[in-house]
């Protein structure tokens, strides 16, 4: 079995700010879930830019994206499509962050 890649300091700082959006489901706090594109063998999982926020009951739960896949797809779209959606929510949110400049420049 391979070794899992450390993360390095931007895929944390990515991955905390997925986790920071709240599940993409419910809205609940969440933790990262790496999706699994099509022919990527079980025990592997993408990079740790390709994430998205689910809680645990969708990310593990009875019913979730690791239990029921195809169910929870047909429900809230493919992990492709909430990946989407998540980089696109942390663009949302970096652009806004910018443009009111929240870094603490030019405040007074």
């Amino acid at each position: 079995m391979a070794k899992k890649k450390v993360a390095t300091k931007g895929e944390r700082e990515h991955m905390s700010k997925v986790a920071s959006l709240g599940c993409l489901v419910c809205q609940r706090p969440a933790n990262v879930h790496h999706i699994r594109p099509i022919g990527l063998g079980i025990g592997m999982r993408s990079g740790h830019y390709q994430t998205i926020p689910l809680c645990y009951d969708h990310h593990q739960g009875q019913f979730s994206i690791h239990n029921c896949k195809e169910q929870f797809e047909a429900m809230y779209g493919t992990e492709e499509e909430l990946l989407h959606r998540t980089l696109k929510e942390i663009k949302n949110i970096e652009q806004v962050n910018n443009f009111f400049n929240l870094n603490g420049e030019n405040n007074g």
